[in-house]
């Protein structure tokens, strides 16, 4: 398999229509720590094409090892997102150790559970369990027990870890596919799976499968991609933006001639794609000791 050019995943930024209370909620019950503070940077926010954001209220959010990762911008006028309704980005899968504990732990949270822990159909060596923010972003919360050949998945370093799989809703798996394809400089895998998760909120028989792509990223990092039909275009703009889960940040491709320079890119899903040089998350995943 050649290695990809993309990657590792490095942060994500969610747009939450209240920062306190987001960062006490991932602070209690998802081990998350406050890193920075901060208003979101006007040229960034121009890079990026958006100037609304620039000045709004920002936190950086860190693991229990103080990488930050998790970046959270103030915006009370957006809408929650629609989970499973609407294309871009779905869930931040999330490393963590137990999850069977973890999930006893959020009995009384403010996240709403959407899926009891489960072994993937993929393999019984991933536990997973499904719950959803107050901005309705999805989180897979992943407990990796052991190697799942082909794939390179980290293992939990701490209770919960960091994103190590953003998770794509796209009505055409192959058109967003490409798009990451072309970044990486090497191929994904198509497959059609069940998805318990998605299929309870759909409505859709339990053994129902998906078209799923997924492509191996640097640095023990993946992205994946679920094909669904009747998906919704999510809300840009100052008005009344889409709050959830806004950008996903990936270290970008080595500087070769026509490669993309960093920056916000869109996918095929109206997804924002931030490429980033260097960033808060370049402390890449290390060997589990």
């Amino acid at each position: 398999m050649a290695a990809s050019k993309l990657g590792p995943v490095l942060s994500a930024t969610l747009l939450t229509r209240d920062l306190d209370a987001s960062m006490a909620l991932y602070g209690r019950y998802l081990h998350q720590q406050p890193h920075s503070r901060g208003t979101f940077d006007a040229d960034l926010a121009q890079r990026w094409r958006r100037p609304w954001l620039a000045g709004r209220r920002q936190a950086w959010l860190a693991n229990a090892l103080g990488e930050p990762w998790l970046r959270m911008v103030e915006v009370p006028q957006a809408i929650a997102a629609e989970p499973f309704r609407q294309q871009g980005w779905l869930s931040l899968e999330i490393s963590v150790q137990d999850v069977d504990g973890l999930h006893r732990s959020l009995a009384d949270s403010p996240l709403r559970i959407i899926g009891e822990p489960a072994n993937l159909d993929l393999s019984d060596d991933i536990r997973a369990m499904q719950a959803i923010g107050p901005d309705g972003e999805v989180l897979y919360l992943t407990e990796v027990r052991a190697e799942v050949p082909p794939f390179e998945l980290p293992r939990a370093r701490c209770a919960v870890d960091r994103l190590f799989i953003p998770v794509l809703m796209a009505p055409d798996r192959d058109a967003a596919l490409a798009v990451y394809e072309s970044l990486a400089g090497c191929a994904g895998m198509r497959f059609d799976t069940r998805i318990g998760v998605i299929n309870r909120a759909r409505g859709l028989q339990a053994g129902h499968r998906h078209p799923v792509a997924t492509l191996q990223l640097a640095g023990a990092t993946l992205i994946e991609i679920d094909q669904l039909e009747g998906l919704a275009a999510r809300v840009d703009g100052a008005h009344a933006p889409t709050a959830g889960i806004a950008a996903i940040g990936f270290a970008a491709p080595a500087a070769s001639e026509g490669a993309p320079q960093p920056g916000l890119l869109e996918g095929a899903a109206d997804e924002w794609i931030e490429l980033l040089a260097a960033g808060p998350g370049s402390n890449h995943w290390r060997t589990t000791p």
